[in-house]
């Protein structure tokens, strides 16, 4: 068999660019959400997050939370307006958050059910004085989701009908 110098360059770069692209492929770690670069956040904690926003602000015969994607606004606030300290205060919080609920029932808050979901969050209601890291990431995140749902497009159209100016403009009327 003959093989001549450009299908052996181009067999070669085949295959080093296969080896190149092979750790990615079979990574089993969730990679760190990369739209938010000041929190050290993985997709598993955007997971829970989105499934937290959603109990807060379920999906009835309307949109939620879910479907507003309030909690990638919450996120989006906390790492781009949000102090260092507060930042910090706020994954700490949410690895507290995610260690009770792991402690109480046995799985992550995603994996349990809408009744253990509702007990989650009321018990999380109740300790919002409480002062530790947990009351503060949900406090601030309850606050974020319910900011991102009333500010979005849905409510504000279909809701809570947004007018830019009030009234109406009449151009020949002396002053």
């Amino acid at each position: 068999m003959h093989i001549n110098r450009r299908t052996a360059i181009r067999q070669l770069f085949i295959i080093s660019a296969g080896a190149a692209v092979l750790p990615a492929c079979i990574n089993d770690k969730k990679p760190k959400a990369s739209a938010f670069s000041n929190l050290p956040i993985t997709t598993k904690d955007e997971d829970m997050m989105e499934a937290l926003a959603a109990t807060i602000i379920p999906t009835t015969d309307t949109p939620g939370a879910k479907e507003v994607a309030a909690h990638r606004f919450a996120l989006r606030m906390v790492n781009d307006l949000g102090k260092k300290e507060q930042r910090e205060q706020f994954v700490r919080g949410l690895k507290q958050f995610q260690d009770k609920v792991q402690k109480q029932y046995g799985k992550a808050y995603e994996k349990c059910t809408a009744q253990e979901q509702e007990k989650i969050v009321a018990a999380a209601i109740a300790a919002k004085d409480a002062g530790d890291d947990a009351a503060f990431f949900f406090d601030t995140f309850k606050h974020l989701t319910i900011q991102a749902f009333t500010s979005s497009e849905y409510y504000l159209t279909k809701v809570e009908i947004y007018k830019l100016v009030p009234g109406k403009y009449i151009s020949s009327v002396k002053v």
